[in-house]
């Protein structure tokens, strides 16, 4: 493959290297058409408007502190509705002012590499796209981004930029957790699935049988979405292939069912009510379907009262959409938000990209030392006190 043709433009290139410096590279394209507008830009690339990146440069009323607001093409600032989050009104600024703080031209103006830091807010709706355009340092020039890629190089604050049906939030009322792994135990779970549904006694080969299928199930996960039952059933034929070991299509597909009788882990229960009766709301973030996830919350009388599965959102975290949709249900601020999950790949570093509390749950051993969390329990009566109100 031969490499990207040189960029034309300074300014281009002056943006290449911030994207470099923060890991990125080859993302910046110079096109033959403008793309100074959103319309322009969805044209330019092929996509729709709503993966585009506005970049927009307020000062605050106050203390005239300049601000920059990335936005979805399809949407426009509401500047009242902001001002909750920025704690003053805001002003547009113009277009000298916008290139004296950026170091570039509207049309141009990218979403890192700026003269001046600059605080940074992130509309919501750009949040729940899988690829993203904004522009690059000139008209002319675009670069690629991946939702995630775009908050951890900004560490802008995620916010709906219009306003939301949701309702205004006690900032200490929430408590969002992964399901299996963290309230049910999904490795004892599945493994007993292996013997009861597949008839598979041994007990290296059911293990060996498990570990092939996380590989699988993983993999399946970051396709196109389909429905977890049939993302189940296929890693496992792909598993027992692998392993050598013969398994029919009914026996695979019996697994998914059984998913509402595994068992919650022991202080599952009385560690949400704990927390229940003294005000916390409680949300689940699964990566299940929802009729399973709904039996799984019902056998087990668990109490949350929000829901969001994969079915829902039709994705699988690690990617935001979990998240996203929560965010705007409930119209919590993630930053006073908790989640918890013993499922660190799939929920810390999305939870943490978004700016809420992390908290992992030793369900299955600690975390390796190089891996970062807020807070680290050994189980859900330890994270009942860690959020016993003040007295």
């Amino acid at each position: 493959m031969s490499d990207p043709p040189p960029l034309s433009h300074r300014s281009a290139r002056k943006f290449a290297g911030a994207l470099e410096s923060r890991g990125l590279f080859g993302r910046v394209v110079e096109l033959p058409d403008s793309t100074r507008t959103a319309a322009e830009a969805a044209s330019a690339v092929g996509c729709n408007v709503g993966q585009i990146v506005k970049s927009l440069v307020f000062r605050s009323s106050a203390s005239g502190e300049p601000l920059l607001v990335l936005v979805s093409g399809a949407n426009r600032v509401d500047e009242s509705w902001m001002t909750q989050y920025v704690g003053a009104s805001l002003a547009r600024a113009d277009p000298e002012d916008v290139r004296s703080i950026t170091g570039y031209a509207i049309g141009g103006v990218p979403p890192v590499g700026h003269s001046t830091p600059l605080r940074t807010f992130i509309d919501l709706d750009l949040l729940d796209r899988s690829e993203l355009w904004a522009a690059a340092g000139h008209p002319k020039a675009v670069c690629r981004l991946s939702a995630m890629e775009l908050l951890d190089i900004t560490r802008g604050r995620p916010v709906p930029v219009t306003p939301s049906e949701a309702p205004t939030d006690d900032p200490s009322s929430w408590v969002s957790f992964d399901c299996y792994g963290t309230l049910v135990d999904w490795r004892t779970g599945l493994l007993g699935a292996l013997r009861r549904v597949v008839g598979l006694e041994d007990d290296a080969r059911r293990l060996a049988l498990f570990s092939a299928y996380l590989v699988e199930e993983q993999r399946l996960e970051r396709g196109p979405y389909r429905r977890y039952r049939e993302v189940m059933a296929e890693a496992l034929l792909r598993a027992a292939e692998a392993q050598g070991f013969r398994l029919s299509g009914s026996e695979a597909a019996a697994v998914p069912e059984s998913i509402p009788t595994w068992p919650a882990f022991t202080d599952t229960r009385a560690a949400l009510q704990t927390m229940a009766s003294r005000g916390t709301r409680l949300a689940v973030l699964s990566n299940m379907d929802d009729d399973l996830l709904q039996e799984t919350l019902s056998t087990h009388r668990l109490p949350p009262t929000v829901v969001v599965s994969a079915e829902q959102v039709k994705s699988y975290k690690p990617a935001l959409r979990h998240w996203v949709r929560f965010l705007r249900q409930t119209g919590a601020d993630p930053r006073n938000v908790w989640h918890v999950s013993g499922a660190y790949e799939y929920d810390v570093p999305p939870a943490t990209a978004l700016g809420l509390t992390t908290v992992y749950v030793e369900r299955y051993g600690p975390l390796a030392p190089h891996l970062r969390v807020d807070h680290t329990v050994r189980d859900l009566h330890e994270l009942a006190e860690l959020r016993r109100p003040a007295a």
